[in-house]
């Protein structure tokens, strides 16, 4: 079939039935071949499953498969044949008169689209040419006639007016030709498909929200963790923002582990799968648990040089301090038993803690302005200089204060390598960290 008209004035302002009845008939032969594919693939499973020479278990296991098989191909031939129905894969020609169109009875989707395309190009050539004859009888009105011509154009203007009235009638039925064919299909379709074994049930529905949220909870997972690890070394609300982060990121891992343990139980999933996640969870917690031994290792330091700072202790306890503090300040720092389902386990419960909300973003603050000033010689831009640390945020804050300290303390405290004892476990820590976003990625 040709290209449809651009033009539709004085009927319509674009084609008012459109389609491309060619294609629709080449979509209809695609679906009938489905179907007739399906109708003999369905043959050679009958007479597979009727099979009785096959006598043993094996061959009753077999045939129960087939005959189950069958049924769900039965219906997928039942959808594909009844579309081709529907749809039609030929189009039939009325002819190209109008009540030849107009009366011929209902058929497929493409038959009626191409009758009443059919009905509304006659109906389009009628009502152009009833607007040029009542143009003309127009325009002869508006000059000075006799009345016997006079008589002759209004009449003229009259019957085209007439004929334009008959073209938007037949344009009107060709609209109801086409709506109602596709009404007809889509109700046949909505019946091939509203109850059969083919249709989604609860468990295909429950399915999707899993993977869905598994969807979502991936990004979420990816994205918080990898900002928690950027934002960890600005000063400031890296502290905080970064606990939060963190947090987020584990609760995301742990739900995205829980939906992919579901998808294995209902099949939808390899074990493999299921694998790399965990893997990848531990591989976060264990990240975590080199910056809790990082902190273990600073905070025990820090609290003895506040005391010294502070002239609580007596000249022989400060002594001991120190000394002690040279003998920790060489010792590897090491995971404990328990370090990492702790680290684990305690963003989750962070999470759902005011304090993990509140610390980082309000008191954290203030703080943290303080100490800024106070490491910058009161010059907040020199304490943000110097505050920079590739420390764990949770480490970051109290390994600045232990170089702070240090100025005015005795200069045998080995704060070079506590720093960076802390600062090496931390970055390996994060490190572990972001392989494990990244083992949970691409697994």
């Amino acid at each position: 079939m040709g290209a449809r008209p651009r033009d539709w004035q004085p009927l319509a302002d674009s084609d008012p039935v459109p389609g491309d009845p060619d294609r629709i008939e080449e979509l209809g032969r695609k679906l009938r071949r489905t179907a007739d594919e399906l109708e003999r693939q369905l043959r050679h499973l009958k007479a597979a499953a009727e099979v009785t020479s096959w006598d043993s278990d094996a061959g009753a296991e077999f045939r129960g498969k087939a005959k189950k098989c069958r049924g769900r191909l039965e219906a997928a031939h039942r959808r594909y044949r009844t579309a081709a129905d529907a749809i039609g894969d030929r189009v039939v020609d009325h002819g190209v008169d109008y009540e030849s169109n107009a009366t011929a009875p209902a058929g497929t989707y493409v038959t009626d689209l191409h009758r009443a395309q059919r009905i509304a190009d006659i109906a389009r050539h009628e009502a152009r040419d009833a607007d040029a004859r009542g143009g003309a009888a127009r325009r002869g009105l508006s000059g000075v006639v006799g009345e016997r011509r006079k008589a002759e154009l209004e009449k003229q203007e009259e019957e085209a007016g007439d004929a334009l009235a008959a073209a938007r009638a037949k344009l009107h039925e060709a609209r109801r030709i086409r709506d109602a064919a596709a009404r007809r299909a889509r109700e046949a379709l909505e019946d091939a498909v509203s109850d059969d074994p083919l249709k989604d049930g609860f468990r295909d529905r429950f399915a999707d929200f899993v993977e869905q949220v598994a969807g979502v909870t991936e990004l979420i997972a990816k994205w918080a963790g990898i900002a928690a690890l950027t934002v960890g070394w600005i000063p400031l609300i890296g502290q905080g923002l970064s606990g939060l982060l963190g947090a987020i990121s584990m609760v995301a891992t742990l739900v995205n582990l829980a939906c992919t343990a579901t998808q294995v139980a209902m099949g939808d999933a390899a074990w493999t799968e299921l694998a790399w996640s965990a893997t990848g969870l531990l591989a976060m917690g264990a990240g975590k648990a080199f910056s809790k031994v990082a902190g273990r290792y600073v905070v025990g330091t820090l609290r003895r040089m506040r005391l010294a700072k502070g002239g609580k202790l007596s000249p022989r306890e400060a002594k001991r301090s120190r000394q002690k503090f040279n003998r920790d300040s060489g010792k590897p720092a090491r995971l404990e038993k328990g370090d990492v389902p702790q680290s684990i386990r305690e963003p989750i419960t962070e999470l759902f803690k005011s304090s993990t909300w509140k610390g980082g973003f309000q008191g954290g603050y203030r703080q943290a302005w303080r100490e800024l000033k106070d490491r910058g010689d009161g010059n907040v831009v020199k304490g943000v200089a110097r505050s920079v640390s590739l420390a764990d945020a949770s480490v970051a804050s109290d390994l600045k204060e232990v170089k702070h300290l240090s100025k005015s303390l005795d200069s045998s405290y080995a704060v070079n390598q506590v720093s960076r004892t802390a600062t090496g476990l931390t970055v390996a820590g994060s490190g572990v960290t972001a392989g494990g976003l990244f083992i949970d990625e691409v697994h």
